[in-house]
C-alpha cells in the first residue's frame, strides 16, 4: 500500500528531527542560550499550525472519540473565520483571538495529547524568550515596546522577526517538504494547511482510503474544499 510507505517516510524523518534537533540544542547550550519551552505552558497551542496531510492523518487514526468529537465542533468555527477573514494575516490573528487554542490540548494541564505525533510544525517551535512572548499578540503592542523586543533579537539565532529558534525551524520546513514530495510521488497530490482542517478531512471523508481506491474524486473533493476555504488548504495537483 503506497500510503504506508508515506508513513514510513513520516516516521524516519520524526526520527531525523529529532536527532538533528538534540545536536542543536546541545551547541545552543554550550552557548549559553536558554531555551524557554516547558511541560504545560501551552502559549504557542493558540497559534495556528499548518502541517503536511500524511502528519495529520497519522494524528486522526490516534484520536479517542471524544477528541474526534471536539475537533469536529470546532471545525465550523475554522471554517467561518476562513471565509470572513479577508487575508491570510487576518485569519491568523482571528485564530489566535479564539478562547480555546489547539483542541488536542489538555486543558487540565495545557500539555500536548499527541506529543510524540506533533507536527514538525510544532516540534520545531523553540522560545528563546520567557513562554508570555508566545501568547503576545504583536498588533496590540505599543510602536515603542514592538521596536524595543526587535532589538533584543539576534537574527543570527532566531527566524527573525520572531524570537524563535531558526534552525529547529529550517530542519522541520524541510523534512514537512520532504514529507509532501512524498506524498506527491505517489499520488500526484500533495497536501498541505491547517492542522484541525486536515484531521477532520481525514475523519469525514476518509481521505486515505480514498486516496487509494478513487484518487479523481479526491480530487476533485480537495479542489472544491481550497475554493471554498483557501486559508485552510494547500493543494497541489500534476
Amino acid at each position: 500500500m503506497a500510503w504506508q510507505q508515506v508513513i514510513e517516510s513520516l516516521r524516519t524523518n520524526h526520527q531525523r528531527f529529532e536527532h538533528q534537533l538534540e545536536n542543536i540544542l546541545r551547541a545552543e547550550e554550550q552557548r549559553k542560550l536558554q531555551i524557554h519551552c516547558r511541560k504545560g505552558c501551552g502559549n504557542c497551542c493558540r497559534l495556528a499550525v499548518n502541517c503536511s496531510f500524511p502528519e495529520a492523518a497519522l494524528i486522526a487514526q490516534q484520536l479517542s472519540t471524544q477528541q474526534q468529537q471536539t475537533l469536529k465542533t470546532r471545525t465550523p468555527v475554522l471554517q467561518n473565520m476562513s471565509k470572513t477573514a479577508e487575508n491570510l494575516k487576518q485569519f491568523l490573528r482571528l485564530f489566535r483571538q479564539q478562547r480555546h487554542g489547539c483542541p488536542l490540548l489538555i486543558p487540565e494541564n495545557q500539555c500536548c495529547s499527541i506529543y510524540s505525533l506533533r507536527p514538525f510544525s510544532c516540534r520545531s517551535l523553540l522560545s528563546t524568550r520567557p513562554s508570555s512572548w508566545c501568547g503576545v499578540d504583536f498588533a496590540d503592542l505599543h510602536p515603542l515596546e514592538k521596536q524595543a523586543f526587535l532589538s533584543s533579537l539576534n537574527p543570527e539565532i532566531v527566524a527573525f522577526p520572531t524570537h524563535y529558534l531558526a534552525q529547529p525551524q529550517e530542519l522541520g520546513a524541510g523534512l514537512e517538504a520532504s514529507t509532501m514530495v512524498e506524498m506527491h510521488d505517489h499520488y500526484d497530490i500533495s497536501l498541505g494547511g491547517n492542522l484541525i482542517y486536515l484531521i477532520w478531512l481525514e475523519l469525514e471523508y476518509q481521505l486515505v482510503e480514498l486516496l487509494e481506491k478513487n484518487r479523481e474524486k479526491a480530487k476533485k473533493l480537495l479542489l472544491h474544499e481550497e475554493r471554498n476555504h483557501p486559508f485552510l488548504l494547500q493543494l497541489k495537483i500534476s
